[in-house]
């Protein structure tokens, strides 16, 4: 794994964003508002978290890999900056934040169960669900300003799931056929929970915008599949900075 590129990354990429204009008209309905504020809270909710446990974490696990913790510090503000959008656009359709949720514990009690690969495991897992949330609201929902939140965080989100994946391509490299094959199955397993409960608790906002569950979930199996196929591939570096993820 390129640590230092994936730090040059993250440092670059704190520049490279041009604010919304969150004064602009609304052209949404109440009753779509609402469904989206409600849901985007959630959202908000998981990305606003620390990541001292995470740094712990990656601090005791690759004590001669400074610029990984370095990169994940980065990886983490970015995520804090995606929270910061999500508060913003949850103002704009007159909802309000919240501060706990179930899925939420859920989410924060499974990635901190089994240590570093675990957690970046179960972060990845969030990142691709959220990737498709994301895609379908970008293509349902017609307001600039939600459009081009969704294209900053898709265009980050590509990124972060290339950067997993490069430290997890690593371990890989060292597992046995029939141990890879069984990551590859507990993974999909991981996937499949974590997408039911995506929908169970954003499938009124996403009715809501015109889309089925056989939308969202064709696109996240999508992702999965594509992080998968990425995973086995022999190009060590395949979809590094590509931007493949949000085409």
């Amino acid at each position: 794994m390129n640590s230092l590129a994936w730090l040059r990354y993250f440092e670059a990429n704190r520049r490279n964003f041009i604010e919304p204009d969150w004064s602009a008209p609304m052209p949404l309905s109440g009753g779509l508002r609402a469904h989206l504020a409600s849901s985007l809270s959630h959202f908000q909710l998981g990305e606003s978290g620390g990541g001292s446990h995470l740094f712990a974490q990656a601090a005791r696990q690759t004590e001669e890999d400074a610029p990984y913790v370095g990169a994940l510090e980065l990886f983490v503000a970015e995520e804090g900056e995606h929270a910061r959008l999500l508060q913003n656009l949850v103002a704009r359709f007159g909802g309000r934040l919240i501060t706990r949720h179930w899925t939420h514990l859920l989410f924060r009690t499974a990635r901190r169960a089994l240590g570093l690969n675990f957690e970046i495991q179960v972060l990845l897992i969030a990142e691709l669900v959220g990737t498709a949330y994301y895609r379908v609201l970008q293509r349902r929902v017609r307001d600039p300003i939600l459009d081009q939140v969704c294209e900053r965080i898709l265009a980050d989100e590509a990124q972060h799931v290339a950067f997993h994946l490069d430290h997890l391509r690593d371990i890989h490299a060292g597992l046995l056929p029939v141990e890879r094959a069984a990551w590859s199955l507990q993974f999909q397993l991981l996937f499949s929970a974590a997408l039911r409960v995506a929908w169970l608790d954003h499938r009124a906002a996403l009715r809501a915008t015109g889309s089925k569950r056989a939308e969202f979930f064709a696109d996240a199996r999508g992702e999965c599949i594509r992080f998968l196929d990425s995973l086995t591939a022999r190009e060590a570096h395949e979809i590094l900075f590509s931007g493949e993820a949000t085409r």
